[in-house]
């Protein structure tokens, strides 16, 4: 992944991004020939942190200081003058070992986790040495503390040196989260709004979207437009439906418009419309009905359905924004259903070869309905535990909504449960993906 992007480091390093697969050991050898200068996005240190409580503080406080100001890189195993800059290569040896216990000391000294990535880069003359670099990006969830005893601290970096958050400092940077937080909010509310107006009326369908923290920037032109619609015309973004597919690939502003119809007829979406921003954003919509119940304002939703349309979208959408728009961190998902009929109510259903349609949820009319919300990084946006994971987390608000109090064919701990796919096509279909994407399947039965 591509966890930071800084024009002025590149420019230092030769080009190189400080990242896994680009950075190699003669990029960092650069610093020491132009004696580049530590500086608020770049941080030397001769040896391996410490491994006591000193060295923990320490490299979380640095971690937590890069995250709060620009962003920037950690380097292990370079030695500055007393000017701070950097004068000799001093390697340090590099093992998985290393790299996970300074990954775990991250995990559970800086709160909440900031986008990073520790890289290690093999001096080709010394195997087995080098340097660490840290890449750390700026985060839009400031301030990052650091865990002190029983307390915390707020480090940011100024100029070449650390130094913390005063009181008012603190509230004033949780203040600006909670605005960037309305923001993202706002974003993933216009979006909808504007995948609602595209879908058939009369009906509901359930919108997943994504809001990245760090916005992409995705290239438009004539070469890149042809390439994304060969990308995407006759893909198949579901995780069960094989014959679920893109047709028609548009332009919108600032986005693609991708739906199931054919040829250049003006008709809406069948059952599948997604529109992808160039800046990460996206929506993905279904409907997610069984036949109406023809004896009353009902619109039937079949939960599996409404499960695979979570798990497929947020995969879809997650891909979008790191494959295409480049960007990376965090990001805001949401899962809303637009109202259909003015006057109907949606009631969950369960199909079962044995028994059949099975009645399960209360109604719930749209003026109840609130969107479920949820953040993930945009790296467990995969086909693995961590999607089924924050999945479960949206499925369980919106089934609480309708009237059950959590989904039933998948779980938080990032689980299948198999017995509650009813279909044995869904089922098996459902578990082969599991065993892929290394995702437990369970029999568990809920009480």
């Amino acid at each position: 992944m591509t966890v930071l992007r800084s024009p002025r480091l590149e420019a230092l390093l030769g080009g190189a991004i400080p990242t896994a697969g680009s950075i190699e050991y003669r990029h960092l050898e650069l610093l020491k020939g132009g004696q580049v200068g530590e500086a608020e996005d770049l941080d030397y240190k001769r040896e391996l942190y410490r491994r006591d409580d000193k060295g923990r503080i320490s490299l979380s406080s640095d971690v937590a200081a890069l995250a709060s100001t620009r962003g920037g890189v950690l380097i292990l195993g370079i030695e500055e003058d007393d000017q701070g800059r950097a004068v000799a290569m001093t390697d340090v040896e590099l093992s998985d070992a290393e790299a996970t216990r300074m990954h775990q000391i991250i995990g559970s000294g800086v709160h909440p986790l900031p986008t990073f990535e520790i890289v290690a880069v093999e001096n080709p003359a010394t195997p087995g040495k080098g340097c660490y670099v840290i890449a750390v990006a700026a985060g839009p969830r400031q301030p990052y503390a650091v865990a002190v005893n029983d307390g915390y601290r707020y480090p940011r970096r100024i100029g070449t040196t650390i130094g913390y958050l005063t009181e008012p400092e603190i509230e004033t940077a949780y203040r600006r989260r909670d605005a960037v937080r309305h923001n993202l909010a706002a974003r993933a509310h216009e979006i909808e709004e504007a995948t609602a107006r595209r879908v058939p009326k009369g009906m509901p369908w359930v919108i997943v979207s994504l809001v990245p923290d760090q916005p992409g920037n995705a290239r438009l032109d004539a070469a890149s437009f042809i390439q994304a619609h060969n990308f995407y015309q006759y893909a198949n973004p579901m995780i069960i439906g094989q014959d679920w597919t893109w047709h028609r690939v548009r332009l919108g502003q600032r986005r693609l418009i991708l739906d199931d119809q054919e040829g250049e007829t003006e008709r809406t979406a069948f059952r599948l419309l997604s529109e992808l921003y160039y800046d990460g954003s996206g929506t993905f919509a279904c409907p997610p009905r069984f036949q109406r119940d023809p004896e009353a304002l009902v619109w039937p939703f079949g939960d599996e359905l409404l499960v695979n349309i979570i798990l497929s979208g947020l995969r879809f959408l997650g891909e979008h924004a790191r494959e295409h728009t480049h960007t990376t961190g965090m990001a805001m998902l949401r899962v809303t259903i637009t109202p259909g009929h003015s006057r109907s109510s949606w009631r969950l259903f369960h199909y079962d070869e044995k028994w059949g349609i099975e009645a399960l949820g209360g109604h719930t009319q749209h003026a109840d309905f609130q969107p479920a919300e949820a953040a993930a990084p945009l790296d467990e946006l995969v086909d693995g535990p961590g999607l089924v994971s924050v999945a479960a987390i949206l499925a369980n608000e919106i089934f609480q909504g309708l009237g059950l109090p959590e989904v039933s064919q998948i779980t938080q701990r990032g689980e299948i449960r198999q017995r509650y796919w009813g279909s044995r096509d869904w089922r098996s279909a459902m578990v082969a993906w599991a065993e892929k994407a290394g995702v437990e399947v369970t029999d568990e039965v809920l009480q």
